[in-house]
């Protein structure tokens, strides 16, 4: 087997192991701190000890994390493209009317600071991960760069139902498929145009107006 495909096995493997490990954490953090604290801690691993390292040795470091935000040349009509950056924004509307009006005439100003810290380290930090990721090491491979890390990013989400106390907006099935159905929105936009420029923005500007709700609802009230 050569290196290639070894390096490309392993990041299978190890995207595997990052759901079934935070979710086994999630379950033993909850009983023994704060669903804020078990949140945050959650999500510190989630980042600190998958996604970014992950990113930085598949991606070889700095050149091509900036890389992957360029605009990249690929032949796709015009009009595709345009339908394409349509798409990736549809999330933003729906979390816009669903959470986030409702939640802005009643929450303090602390959460939607908290919420736009938040959605600016996750939503660049996951899409680099995710999408970036997988495309770069799997680039004409529709089902290990496109379907798969799809149904994985939406299957970690468990983990953060699992913490004990948390509450969500529809609870498991709105998390869980709801992260799944953006992640084939914003999935497919970066197969397609091998760029995570958009849909780097589309998902911090989603997760500023979820995680609104979500920080208000469970940490505020």
């Amino acid at each position: 087997m050569d290196k290639l495909k070894v390096k490309q096995n392993r990041l299978l493997m190890l995207s595997i192991v990052l759901v079934i490990a935070l979710s086994l954490l999630a379950l033993l953090v909850g009983n023994i701190m704060s669903k804020a604290a078990a949140y945050i801690f959650i999500s510190i691993v989630y980042w600190g000890v998958f996604c970014i390292p992950l990113s930085l040795y598949y991606l070889g470091g700095a050149n091509g994390i900036e890389k992957l935000h360029e605009k990249q040349p690929v032949s796709i009509p015009s009009g595709k493209k345009m339908l394409i950056h349509v798409l990736v924004f549809m999330p933003c509307i729906a979390t816009l009317f669903v959470v986030f009006i409702p939640t802005i005439s009643v929450a303090p100003i602390q959460v939607f600071a908290i919420s736009m810290l938040y959605a600016i380290m996750n939503g660049t930090i996951e899409e680099l991960y995710w999408r970036g990721v997988f495309t770069n090491i799997f680039p004409d491979d529709i089902l290990k760069s496109y379907i798969l890390p799809t149904l994985m990013f939406g299957l970690w989400h468990i983990a953060l139902y699992f913490i004990k106390g948390m509450e969500y907006h529809g609870g498991l099935i709105a998390l869980v498929g709801g992260a799944t159905f953006m992640g084939f929105l914003w999935g497919y936009a970066a197969y397609k145009t091998k760029s995570i420029r958009a849909v780097t923005a589309a998902h911090i500007i989603t997760n500023f107006f979820a995680f609104s709700g979500m920080i208000y609802m469970n940490w505020f009230v």
